[in-house]
């Protein structure tokens, strides 16, 4: 490994995975000083790729990181043969017993971007303009990731409510003018994302827990959906800027056919991510954003060091394996690494000895890992249990371990598949760890 600084820190983790493994990933991490990106490079890398998607225009294009200074007015976004327009039309409302048209104002941050992905996403898998979100608010929200939800002015769901309502109410325009091989022209004029919501997403009352797509919009999205990675969204989505720079990175890196690549300057790279200027503030924001951007795609191969941004062609995220003269061409999928924590490190070193000693007759055995669900029972007691408590011990203090095992299986969006051990301590430590940092966050308010 030659430890180049000047990679992004997710090339530089991938490159330290091909040569030697996670201890080299985390000898890298160490030095750079960034457990962030070290953590949401392994569970990408561990995980299998969940399919999710978003319009080709929306990749193209952002949303506002920040509230606008009059969040009422429209939204535009151009830039050569892309446009969008995003018009926050008034609503019905009733004020103190009266009907009173209101407008909710424009959507932005972090969360229209993660439910925009999910209801788009859905629709797409499963070729249907209904969208069914879940049978109350909270296990919605736990399907977009968020494991703990959090209710009053400044919870979680009021918030993600507030951006879902203004995200549904408004009104659309995309213009496409199609000029490169594999393009097609399109212009989508007033159209809703859906045409029957009505903006009652409520903790235990009326939710509204089906969406109907609007025609126009799902025409169109069927045919410039963009695959991403939902592991992927799931470590990006309290960064705005992050998720709009992958989904930009997702679209576009994939087209690019010229082995030289693609050079655009930092002025359009701001016009893409809805920032208005081409400003030495915006290009510091960007490098760092795109450490992490690159631990969760690390495929991802371009050179922000310069005075202009060169994209290269690069494989979609959807691809798990490391490929690329960036990262060198790895032939077949990575192999599953040991679990993230020193307690299922020492389980796995256990199973790694009895295999060594069972493996010392004639007769091999298999490689393969069996795949046994999540324990349903008390982590309090019990053989297998015991890294679990361990973990929960030890990253969850003071909170139950049976209490976050409970709210594991009722939040955690993959409990119903089988995995490996390793694999099983690894997603229920980072359970853990945000558990034990969101509740104390939580009480301090």
């Amino acid at each position: 490994m030659n430890g180049d600084s000047t990679r992004p820190i997710g090339h530089q983790y991938a490159l330290a995975m091909l040569d030697g493994g996670e201890a080299q990933v985390r000898s890298i991490a160490q030095a750079a000083g960034s457990q962030l990106t070290m953590d949401a490079f392994l569970r990408v890398h561990d995980e299998e790729p969940v399919p999710a998607f978003l319009h080709s225009a929306l990749c193209a294009m952002s949303l506002p990181t920040k509230r606008p200074k009059d969040e009422t007015q429209p939204i535009l976004r151009e830039d050569g043969k892309y446009a969008l327009a995003i018009n926050p039309r008034p609503v019905l409302q009733t004020v103190d017993g009266k009907p009173v048209l209101r407008s909710l104002g424009v959507p932005y941050g972090a969360y229209p971007r993660v439910a925009l992905i999910y209801l788009l996403s859905q629709a797409v898998t499963k070729r249907s303009r209904d969208v069914y979100l879940g049978r109350n608010f909270t296990e919605w929200m736990r399907r977009l990731g968020y494991q703990t939800v959090s209710y009053g002015p400044r919870g979680t769901a009021n918030r993600m409510r507030e951006q879902v309502d203004r995200l549904l109410a408004c009104e659309w325009q995309i213009r496409w003018d199609g000029t490169e091989a594999g393009d097609s022209a399109f212009a989508v004029r007033d159209v809703k994302i859906s045409n029957e919501y009505a903006g009652s997403l409520e903790k235990n009352g009326a939710f509204a827990r089906e969406i109907r797509m609007s025609e126009g919009f799902y025409a169109h999205l069927i045919d410039h959906a963009v695959p991403l990675n939902e592991v992927a969204i799931r470590e990006l989505k309290g960064t705005p800027t992050a998720l709009d720079l992958y989904t930009y990175l997702a679209y576009r890196l994939p087209r690019i056919a010229a082995d030289k690549g693609q050079t655009i300057s930092w002025d359009q790279l701001a016009r893409h991510l809805g920032n208005d200027a081409d400003s030495k503030r915006f290009r510091q924001t960007v490098r760092e954003t795109m450490q992490l951007v690159s631990a969760v795609y690390p495929n991802a191969n371009v050179d922000m060091a310069g005075r202009k941004v060169v994209l290269y062609p690069s494989p979609a995220p959807m691809e798990r394996k490391l490929v690329g003269p960036h990262l060198r061409l790895l032939g077949a999928p990575a192999a599953e690494k040991a679990p993230r924590s020193s307690v299922a490190g020492q389980a796995a070193e256990q199973g790694r000895l009895a295999e060594q000693g069972r493996g010392s007759s004639s007769r091999a055995t298999p490689s393969a890992k069996p795949l046994v669900a999540f324990p349903s029972g008390s982590l309090s007691f019990g053989t297998r249990e015991a890294p679990f408590r361990t973990i929960g011990l030890d990253k969850g203090h003071p909170w139950s371990v049976d209490h976050m095992a409970d709210a594991f299986r009722a939040g955690f969006p993959g409990i119903a598949r089988a995995r490996t051990e390793a694999e099983w301590l690894r997603v229920w430590e980072a359970f853990v760890v945000s558990y034990s940092k969101r509740r104390a966050n939580s009480d301090a308010e």
